[in-house]
């Protein structure tokens, strides 16, 4: 899927010379409290309600716009979408056509919602993250052990180690509820286990962690 696919056309814009009126009006409502902004319809960034409600200014243009850099291409991989947002903090995110021109907005949430879907990560199974050296990355021989525990990788996500710029930290969406062999086999093998998820565990931090994991992919 593709970022254009995305967009929510419920999402009202705004122009830059719209009275803050207009804006207050539309987030009541559509009930939102970010809404984007267009000039000369290209996007320009975006308003957030708390900081035009009860402001003596009249027009959108006499406000400093947020989430300028918040715009990727329609062509875009909606992963392209979640990479954006989180790397600029945005809880919205302007999609425009090659020459640039505004299409539309996609809720940060909607894209994590699609993620977390396709990933499989609200399928039954237990996750596990491991962190290891980029060099010492083999998918194939990961699988090979956990294969040899009974079990199959069903999803994989690869990520920077936030703590260390030479490694990254693998994650593991896997068949089995009960992960505890397949931890032990890993860590067996040499691998460091960052993190790891399972309803299966009859442990109270392991179960908060997975339902705060959950939780936090439900948006």
């Amino acid at each position: 899927m593709i970022a254009k696919d995305l967009i929510d056309f419920g999402i009202p814009l705004l122009k830059s010379e719209d009275k803050v009126s207009k804006a207050l009006d539309l987030m009541e409502e559509f009930e939102c409290s970010r809404l984007p902004v267009v000039a000369n319809g290209y996007y320009a960034g975006f308003v957030a309600e708390e900081m035009i409600r009860n402001h003596e200014a009249e027009e959108i243009n006499d406000f400093r716009l947020l989430g300028k850099n918040g715009e990727i291409d329609q062509g875009s991989h909606y992963y392209d979408v979640i990479k954006c947002a989180l790397e600029f903090d945005l809880p919205l995110i302007s999609i425009k056509d090659h020459q640039g021109v505004y299409l539309g907005a996609v809720l940060t949430a909607a894209a994590f919602e699609m993620f977390a879907t396709n990933s499989a990560l609200r399928t039954p199974g237990g996750v596990i993250v491991l962190s290891l050296n980029y060099r010492d990355y083999s998918l194939s021989e990961i699988s090979r052990i956990i294969e040899n525990g009974d079990a199959k990788i069903i999803n994989s996500q690869m990520s920077m180690d936030p703590n260390d710029n030479s490694k990254i930290w693998l994650t593991l969406k896997l068949n089995k509820e009960d992960i505890s062999h397949l931890i032990s086999i890993l860590e067996f093998s040499g691998y460091q286990i960052e993190r790891h998820f399972s309803t299966y565990l009859n442990n109270e931090d392991t179960q908060e962690r997975y339902d705060s994991l959950m939780n936090f992919l439900k948006i």
